[in-house]
């Protein structure tokens, strides 16, 4: 009896132990027990989140007889209909924890329980990820009880229920809108300023400004726009984690002739995510006089989006060596062929395997142990939080190869993504290297 009992209290344990060792988002429900007939209360959502970022969604069945009203959405969009209370965000809080907040209301007269149900869920490694909001159960009553206080730590789970939506598309799709216009003017000798005028609709989250400049000429910084400015052979680039919430503003960027004249060309492409899928907006090419003058482009000349059409339609050709990655749109759609391998990665950007996150110390040799890893695991602290880390790939498939062989012993194990020594997404290290996400 003795022997039983001890196993079941090592089992629970166990049990608890991968639950809030390997898990780091959770969800924490606060609700009264009571509430009166046709009256109001106050509901509170505590997520802790850990380190991950971009598309979320909040979703909870509201019953019959209730309506709801937002006091605190975090950034979120808030909406209720068809007694579905949802909160959306294209890009998450940055704080670890947060809190939402809103008015439950009672318009019925009849008393009873309800009970109410939901989910968290996001986007982690490329893979749509659900935590349960604990059930709370409500009684409409003139009686006051005592609140309740839903602390269950929910566990994340992975679904592949065809009947829900993919994250973060909503019941109402938003138009996207983009206008990007280059304008170049000399400045000095050989030297040249590039500006880009952007203006965009219901454009957020990550984002990827690629310009090719002519051969023979530099390139600096000159207004990112928050983005990351980086110039490799004749491509400058500028990313955003979060592309700026303006719908207009500008970039701009110097280029400097080295060997250069007469006539030159300046060709782009600005990307961006909409929903889980990358869309590619062509910048018409502006060309411009080494010796001086120069033209404005207007995504509405017919003639310069041929030229940059054919640019690059040869880019690709040369990139890629026949191995032509399908981009998202229609249009590109038709023009490409079927990926046949990776593309070959930029330099510097890596992806590892993330097996474990803790706030408190930990030792390697334990975790080691306890989850019987025979692999070489790395310590590293990013946001205040002590993360396991293993392996070191330069493809995307090898490290999601090496996450799958990860999880038959540690469930939560998930790809992350480096650019330079810097952790990045998932999602912009593909965009940078071009790489093709594979399940």
């Amino acid at each position: 009896m003795i022997k039983q009992l001890f196993l079941i209290v090592n089992f629970v344990s166990i049990f608890f132990y991968q639950l809030f060792f390997t898990s780091d988002v959770t969800v924490k429900q606060n609700i009264p027990a009571s509430i009166q007939p046709n009256g109001e209360v106050e509901v509170e959502l505590v997520i802790t989140k850990a380190d991950i970022a971009g598309f979320a969604k909040i979703q909870q069945e509201i019953p019959e007889g209730f309506v709801v009203e937002p006091i605190e959405t975090a950034g979120a969009t808030f909406s209720f209909k068809e007694q579905k209370l949802k909160l959306i965000w294209m890009a998450l809080p940055q704080a670890n924890e947060f809190t939402v907040k809103y008015k439950l209301k009672n318009i019925a007269h009849s008393s009873g329980k309800y009970t109410i149900t939901g989910k968290f869920s996001y986007i982690a490694d490329n893979e749509r990820m659900n935590v349960d909001i604990p059930t709370a159960n409500i009684t409409v009553s003139t009686e006051e009880l005592v609140a309740q206080e839903n602390t269950e730590t929910a566990t994340t789970s992975e679904t592949n229920n065809d009947n829900e939506s993919t994250l973060p598309v909503d019941d109402d799709n938003l138009e996207t809108t983009l206008t990007v216009n280059r304008n170049i003017e000399e400045v000095e000798g050989n030297k040249y300023k590039v500006t880009l005028n952007i203006e965009k609709q219901n454009i957020e989250g990550f984002a990827k400004l690629s310009e090719i400049i002519p051969a023979g000429f530099t390139a600096s910084n000159n207004n990112s726009a928050g983005g990351v400015f980086s110039v490799e052979k004749n491509e400058v680039k500028v990313l955003w984690l979060s592309i700026p919430t303006e719908n207009s503003f500008e970039v701009s960027y110097f280029i400097e002739s080295t060997s250069a004249s007469g006539m030159q060309e300046i060709t782009g492409v600005l990307s961006y995510l909409k929903g889980e899928e990358t869309q590619k907006h062509q910048i018409a090419a502006t060309s411009f006089s080494a010796t001086g003058e120069s033209l404005a482009s207007n995504d509405n000349e017919e003639e310069e989006a041929t030229s940059l059409q054919d640019k690059v339609d040869n880019k690709v050709e040369e990139d890629t060596e026949d191995d032509v990655v399908v981009d998202n749109t229609e249009e590109e759609t038709k023009r490409a062929t079927p990926v046949t391998n990776t593309p070959a990665p930029e330099k510097n950007v890596t992806y590892k395997v993330q097996v474990g996150a803790f706030r408190e110390a930990i030792t390697i040799e334990k975790y080691q142990k306890k989850f019987n890893l025979k692999d070489q695991i790395n310590l590293e602290n990013h946001q205040g939080w002590t993360k396991l880390i293993t392996g070191s790939f330069s493809e995307y498939k090898s490290a999601r190869d090496k996450r799958n062989n990860l999880r038959n012993k540690v469930k939560t194990a998930f790809v992350t993504a480096y650019n330079q020594g810097e952790r990045i997404t998932v999602q912009e290290a593909l965009m940078i290297t071009n790489q093709k996400w594979v399940q």
